[in-house]
């Protein structure tokens, strides 16, 4: 039966009254999930408030202070013992309060915070999110089933880290726990927008942590179908087959050492003018990374079920744009296939033709990334002729090595596409760092006279020469955006994500930045 066919039935196979003091949430043993967690209990009822830094004073926002009126100064009271403790990212909780099992208490920084250029950081949304962040999960561990929160004036930024920060990844857990049911505390415009935001970064994170027998490329292809089809995006999952008629061999040889059947997953969310130039997004959708032949170190592999971090969170963003309804119109095109060791894979010294006829060395089994999307970029551009070129990828560990995972590496031939992405990275919280895509790079990639270019090349900066490589295979406006180091496993995280587990990211920051791309193409066509 044939890849396209399963699909029609919308399924594939399987085989395939007291006041009190609570320890911050920080605090205890750092496993990956607190085993002494009580079960969550709908009846239980919490509420996230926030205080303010003001001339070295704490502030209560207009909620912590209608609160704090209603329960007599509780919070007024329990803030004056806090003082040394009460930090960003930190927050408390009080009990006695009526109507509320407990209150949190959590900083939300100053009160004047605003656009740090420095730090390239809006800090008056990403304040809140760590306090809204912390406040969430240390109701969470109470056992609270119902959170209200307090938005602190930015409430999208709330909605976006109250979501993220109740996710569990539990998918394996024979008793599940109901999930956290998060509202305002009052009607604010954005909490809608900014859950939405949240939602979608989480489904990216269960993506990206499913174990890679669990989330083969058909898989995969099944949940994007299963998830963006009901929201008017279509969606088209390629076979074998039709790989081989397109003739897509650099694809191919990728996916030859694996058992598990590769597919191409073509997106297409309309929601501008029919015809309009759409943005294209391309993502690298290896669904478990072994390195090939060039073995990955144990230590290593262990995280690279998330080797399609790029793909989900691609999937993720259309899910933003589609729930948001956003005037844009974006294709999606992601190739999907495992990269593994058999009788069949890929061999050092192998040459290759992509789609374009350009003939390709495989230096290294273990940039299979490249690959990949040279095809697909081809095919793209052939096809849809996009205004402009995104993709997303985990492409080498030089990016993690040059941010330590602060950052993701952004690589741009267009400053305009640079600077959306760059603003909207400091609304989201999420900042790219820009690299340089130079000559000098590219040369060390075609300093063999016998190929036309080499994977690998002969130069040490592994990211450059990975954006380089890509951008053999594009011929207009283009950005690469490698998100080693922060789309996988969050070993170093904020509050409103978990440790230990596939972060998501940055899919808000490359949602936010199309939603810029169609805000400024609307007040092009008003002119």
């Amino acid at each position: 039966m044939k890849f396209l066919k399963l699909f029609l039935n919308n399924c594939v196979p399987r085989g395939v009254t007291f006041l009190r003091i609570a320890r911050p949430y920080s605090q205890g043993p750092p496993t990956i999930e607190n085993q002494d967690e009580p079960p969550l209990d709908g009846n239980k009822k919490g509420l996230v408030v926030g205080v303010y830094e003001s001339d070295g004073q704490f502030e209560l926002t207009e909620v912590a202070a209608e609160i704090d009126q209603k329960s007599e100064g509780k919070l007024s009271q329990q803030l004056s013992e806090l003082s040394c403790q009460l930090k960003l990212g930190r927050a408390f909780a009080i009990t006695g309060v009526e109507g509320y099992s407990a209150v949190a208490l959590a900083s939300f920084g100053p009160k004047d915070a605003c656009f740090n250029r420095m730090e390239m950081l809006d800090e008056s949304k990403e304040n809140v999110r760590w306090g809204v962040g912390a406040g969430v999960r240390l109701l969470q561990s109470r056992g609270c089933g119902v959170v209200e929160v307090d938005g602190g004036g930015q409430p999208d930024a709330a909605a976006e880290a109250a979501q993220l920060a109740a996710w569990r990844f539990q998918e394996f857990r024979s008793c599940k726990e109901p999930l956290v049911q998060l509202r305002p505390r009052a009607a604010a415009p954005g909490w809608a927008a900014g859950a939405a935001r949240g939602a979608a970064q989480n489904w990216a994170r269960f993506l990206a942590d499913m174990p890679a027998n669990k989330m083969t490329p058909i898989d995969l292809a099944q949940a994007a179908l299963d998830v963006l089809c009901p929201l008017g995006v279509v969606v088209e999952a390629r076979d074998r087959e039709w790989i081989e008629t397109q003739d897509m061999r650099a694809f191919l040889t990728v996916a030859q050492g694996s058992c598990e059947e590769p597919a191409f997953l073509e997106c297409r969310y309309t929601g501008a003018k029919e015809g309009a130039p759409p943005v294209l997004l391309v993502a690298k959708g290896v669904t478990f990374d072994s390195g090939g032949l060039c073995l990955k170190d144990a230590s290593l592999m262990c995280e690279n079920r998330g080797s399609m971090a790029g793909a989900a969170v691609v999937l993720a963003t259309l899910k933003i744009l589609a729930t948001l309804k956003t005037p844009i119109n974006v294709v999606a095109l992601i190739p999907l296939c495992e990269n593994m060791i058999s009788g069949q894979c890929m061999k050092v010294g192998d040459v290759v033709r992509a789609l374009n006829g350009v003939n390709i060395q495989i230096e290294d089994t273990d940039m299979e990334g490249r690959l990949m999307l040279a095809d697909t970029l081809v095919y793209g551009q052939t096809i849809y002729k996009p205004a402009l070129i995104i993709d997303v990828a985990t492409f080498t560990r030089g990016v993690l090595l040059a941010t330590g995972g602060g950052a993701y590496g952004c690589f741009s031939n267009n400053e305009a596409a640079w600077r959306v992405l760059q603003r909207a990275g400091a609304r989201a919280g999420d900042r790219p760092w820009r690299f340089p895509l130079w000559g000098y790079y590219r040369r060390q990639l075609v300093d063999d006279p016998s190929v036309d270019l080499r994977n690998k090349g002969s130069g040490s900066a592994t990211s450059c020469l990975g954006a380089a490589f890509l951008q053999r295979f594009v011929c207009c406006d283009w950005m690469h955006v490698d998100v080693t180091g922060v789309g996988k496993v969050a070993h170093s995280a904020p509050p409103y994500l978990r440790k230990h587990r596939m972060s998501g990211r940055p899919t808000r920051a490359l949602a936010l930045a199309l939603e810029d791309i169609a805000a400024d193409a609307g007040e092009k066509t008003e002119e």
